[in-house]
């Protein structure tokens, strides 16, 4: 996609533009999904997350607290969209908490 054009654009359609272009795409949007977990999830749940990884298109979420570990799992599939809502985009294709 040319990023010049003679008429003006709006900075996030062109943002959008550069994103869908970039060669390392899948990876940007997974750092985006780790840094929007955080608020997307909350602070009680964060409190009890002791780290957040990706491993293919999967999140892994390791709490501190069984009760909480399995909260959290019942709570997957909203977290999952919501997340996956806020990048504009399927990334998170499955979320495993341990």
């Amino acid at each position: 996609m040319a990023y010049y054009s003679k008429k003006p654009r709006a900075i996030g359609d062109l943002l959008k533009d550069f994103v869908d272009d970039y060669p390392a795409r899948k990876k940007l949007k997974r750092g985006m999904v780790l840094s929007v977990l955080p608020k997307t999830a909350g602070t009680r749940v964060m409190e009890q997350v002791e780290e957040f990884w990706f491993t293919g298109n999967k999140l892994f979420i390791k709490v501190k607290d069984q009760a909480w570990r399995q909260e959290l799992h019942l709570q997957r599939n909203t977290l999952k969209k919501k997340l996956n809502d806020s990048v504009r985009e399927e990334i998170v294709e499955e979320i495993i908490v341990r």
